[in-house]
């Protein structure tokens, strides 16, 4: 394929989330080798929280407002009339979408604007419904992409089964650094003393990740355990997810009388503090895509705990090497796993020992050299900008 000489990346947000942070990272290594990049997003920069590159051009199109493709049509041609236009400002000559609704518009604005299109799901989309009329637009339309970038073998068959695609490539998340600790900076002291013992878990979508399954569960075994708390970084009390809110995961943990012993410091800035000063990691997830939270928190060698969902986890976690696989949607499983990884102090140390060998199976530089593949770039350098 002809190499891009600039490329424009479009999502929804740069919000907290694993597909923004991945999004920002690539634009840094696209820049750090020579191409122009410009990332677009629906929403204005006021809902930011992953900071980017000053090299990457920054266009907020401030257009996030509603998905409902039947009752604001309107929305939608506005929102590809304006990626057509910096489609063309830009000359940009790939556009590469992230999420559903997102790379529904960019194959029909890169199409119409003759750009090489390439679109990825970021999560299982048998699990995370884009709405009925989106759902068959992307399986109608995701074949008119030139490239299609799945993050695990089952969310490939997906694209080659439900959207008759042909051009699918594997793109697993790679280990990335640190997010930029200037804001949102919360002290993990403030919270859980040095003196007692801490599992945290990552996420701010509360029902995909289970976490109303790992209240229940902690509060089952938390009187057997008086020494050990519980902290839910990232949870937001208005995000509503799968009809559960972070409102409602606070409300359970006062219902357990844990509001002593489990935290909710709400979005973390600095969530390598956070890996560093765990006992445990737990991701409780009811289905994931490639969880990012899950290999960060191995490679600060945390003692990992992860439910088995479909996609994700089983491809990252030797099964007693390097973290424990639990079923899904089981908080008895749960309750399970934490009592043997917290009564087990060597237990602990042997998976926390093994789990950092993941920083070299999704090293930075092996992962950025398959994007750079999926995109066409035949140069790339080892080192980056930092």
């Amino acid at each position: 394929m002809r190499k891009p000489r600039h490329i424009c990346l479009f999502i929804g947000t740069l919000g907290p989330g694993g597909a923004e942070r991945v999004m920002s990272w690539l634009a840094e290594r696209l820049a750090d080798n020579g191409v122009n990049v410009t990332l677009v997003t629906l929403s204005s920069t006021e809902r930011d929280f992953v900071q980017l590159d000053p090299r990457v051009e920054r266009c907020a199109l401030d257009m996030l407002g509603s998905n409902r493709i039947l009752s604001k049509p309107w929305v939608n041609l506005r929102r590809i009339a304006a990626l057509r236009k910096i489609l063309r400002d830009t000359r940009a000559d790939t556009i590469l979408a992230f999420m559903p609704h997102e790379s529904v518009l960019a194959i029909i604005a890169g199409r119409l604007t003759g750009r090489r299109v390439a679109i990825s799901e970021r999560n299982a989309p048998w699990h995370r419904s884009a709405g009925r009329p989106w759902n068959t637009l992307r399986r109608l339309l995701y074949r008119f992409s030139h490239v299609q970038i799945a993050q695990t073998i089952q969310v490939a068959q997906w694209f080659e089964q439900e959207a008759a695609c042909d051009r699918v490539c594997v793109v697993p998340n790679a280990v990335l650094p640190d997010m930029p600790s200037e804001s949102n900076n919360k002290v993990v002291s403030n919270y859980s003393k040095a003196s007692r013992k801490l599992i945290i878990a990552v996420g701010t979508k509360a029902h995909q990740k289970g976490f109303d399954l790992l209240i229940e569960a902690f509060s089952r075994i938390a009187d057997r355990f008086p020494e050990w708390d519980l902290a839910l970084l990232g949870l937001e009390e208005n995000r509503s997810d799968g009809g559960l809110s972070g409102a409602d995961i606070a409300a359970a943990i006062q219902a357990a009388n844990l509001r002593h012993r489990v935290y909710l410091p709400g979005r973390v800035g600095n969530v390598g503090d956070w890996y560093e000063a765990a006992d445990i990691f737990v991701l409780s997830s009811r289905f994931e895509g490639f969880p990012n939270v899950l290999i960060e928190a191995m490679a600060h060698g945390c003692a990992v705990l992860s439910t088995d969902c479909e996609t994700g986890p089983r491809g990252i976690i030797r099964n007693g090497c390097d973290g424990m696989l639990i079923p899904t949607h089981d908080a008895k499983a749960l309750e399970g796993g934490l009592e043997c990884l917290m009564s087990d102090d060597n237990l602990r140390a042997r998976l926390s020992h093994a789990a950092p060998a993941v920083r070299e199976r999704y090293s930075e530089d092996r992962i950025a050299r398959l994007w750079f593949d999926v995109l066409g770039l035949n140069t790339f350098k080892l080192e980056t900008s930092k």
